[in-house]
């Protein structure tokens, strides 16, 4: 056998078949009685929620509510609210209709299986929405327009834009196919993963759209929450990354997530 050949043999045997080997582990996953919170209170006078789970067992499994709690919220004026859970064994928890307010401290206090976890946060004052601002596109069709997003007031935020054209005649499908959410983030933070995130698709939408935007003042608290998620979610897979670490959290010893009190300023604008 030529010796060339042999040795480009040897090559293929050594680093291409090597590289079909089959892993076959199992993951294991760790059980764990981590509770997992999730809640905002506003200033707008609805059923406020806090929901509760548990992490995820294993990959692509459902998650798992912590059911059964008793969930309370009191503000500094030692007023008290019992939170009911509904559907019971949802871990989905609603006041009656309350309104958290500027100037007031909130606590929210769990009971469940024996422990005590609590978390703590104030609102932060409202601020005026400048007018919203968007500029029409050139695509196939009729003409469209998307959001110019900019960062507004002097607090940190963020601001949720539901947008719906529904009662358009560019809406063909279901009402609820012709709506969307958007958010943007504006923490007054200055992070270089931020400014070299992954670029996002945009969006469009036609004429005659509605745009209801509802603005979050947040507290800094809250702000350091949304800005470590964001930099393990949303911002990661640019072209700076930072290290994996945990998410803080207001919670006491034994919970995860974020106990927030939020003050909102809503408009609504009709797109032309």
């Amino acid at each position: 056998m030529n010796k060339r050949l042999l040795i480009i043999l040897i090559l293929l045997a050594t680093f291409g078949w090597s590289c079909e080997e089959v892993l076959d582990e199992t993951i294991e996953f760790e059980n764990t009685d981590l509770l997992v919170v999730e809640g905002v209170l506003t200033n707008r006078r609805v059923a406020q929620k806090i929901k509760l789970t548990h992490p995820y067992a294993s990959q692509n499994q459902p998650e798992i509510p912590a059911t059964g709690a008793v969930v309370i919220i009191a503000d500094s004026d030692q007023n008290f609210t019992l939170l009911r859970e509904r559907p019971r064994g949802s871990g989905e928890y609603f006041t009656d209709s309350l309104r958290a307010v500027f100037g007031k401290a909130y606590a929210l206090i769990i009971r469940y299986k024996g422990k005590e976890y609590r978390a703590f946060d104030a609102a932060p004052p409202g601020q005026l929405l400048p007018p919203l601002k968007y500029e029409p596109v050139e695509v196939d069709g009729p003409q469209k327009f998307k959001i110019t997003f900019e960062d507004s007031g002097v607090n940190p935020n963020y601001i949720n834009y539901h947008i719906d054209w529904s009662g358009t005649q560019e809406c063909v499908g279901q009402p609820e196919e012709c709506r969307a959410k958007l958010v943007y983030y504006d923490l007054k933070n200055i992070d270089v993963q931020k400014i070299y995130a992954p670029e996002k698709e945009e969006f469009y939408f036609p004429a005659q759209s509605m745009v209801i935007r509802r603005r979050y003042s947040i507290s800094p608290a809250y702000q350091e929450f949304l800005r470590s998620f964001l930099s393990e979610t949303e911002w990661r897979g640019g072209v700076f990354d930072i290290q994996k670490d945990q998410v803080p959290t207001n919670l006491s010893e034994g919970a995860v997530g974020f106990f927030a009190v939020t003050t909102v300023v809503t408009d609504t604008t009709i797109v032309e």
